[in-house]
């Protein structure tokens, strides 16, 4: 867009991939255990830009047909936000037991390690941080073809990408991953770790700034 609109010359923009995520902190724990049930985890704001209604709406059809699977949701309630989701409806998620609600968790990395997937349906994001902290800690993801979202994501390797605004979409994404073998969520996750480590550390992404603007400091 900023060479389109003459703002820049084509050779002036670089583009980086966000801030990065401490591949350090958010560090693989042993994952190769068999779970009795495959759990499914957003972890974000509660706004509806998010996604959270369609992937409770995804969730409920999953349900509807898979017994051993669970949809977990951290995050809290953002009052600032005209995009939050009313009480009436979080209350009527729990008390279905469509999600289970954890609530606001300062440190996600249990809650990422005893997850199968994370998932993030989001309308728009830059590069979202719940997806690369997930892959840093070589979790399969699930999140929407949109800007941002899409540039963390190569489909089929670490994860997949369903429609934005779309439950359906991104219910077939969550049976597509339900289809796999354990093994291939296990290499699904270790290529996720791979691409975290070769493209969105942070100490990397650090450095590529710096070189950038050095010349002007």
């Amino acid at each position: 867009m900023f060479v389109e609109q003459r703002l820049i010359a084509k050779e002036q923009g670089v583009s980086i991939k966000g801030c990065g995520v401490d591949i350090s902190h958010f560090a693989p724990r042993p994952n190769g255990e068999l779970r009795e049930k495959t759990i499914f985890t957003f972890i974000g704001r509660l706004l509806y830009d998010k996604g959270i209604v369609e992937f409770v709406e995804a969730a409920k059809a999953i349900k509807a047909k898979h017994k051993n699977v669970e949809f977990w949701v951290i995050g809290e309630l953002d009052a600032q936000n005209p995009s939050m989701v009313n009480n009436e409806d979080l209350l009527h998620w729990i008390e279905t037991n469509i999600i289970d609600y954890h609530g606001f968790i300062r440190d996600v990395r249990p809650f990422i390690h005893k997850s199968d997937c994370i998932v993030l349906p989001s309308y728009r994001e830059a590069i979202p941080r719940t997806i690369t902290e997930a892959m840093s800690m070589a979790k399969p993801v699930i999140t929407t073809d949109t800007a941002g979202c899409r540039e963390s994501v190569e489909v089929g390797k670490n994860g997949y990408l369903a429609k934005v605004k779309d439950a359906i979409s991104l219910s077939d994404k969550i049976n597509e991953f339900l289809r796999l073998s354990h093994d291939d969520h296990v290499k699904m996750g270790q290529y996720g770790r791979q691409k975290a480590e070769r493209e969105f550390d942070d100490r990397k992404i650090a450095d590529d700034i710096y070189k950038i603007i050095s010349p002007y400091l």
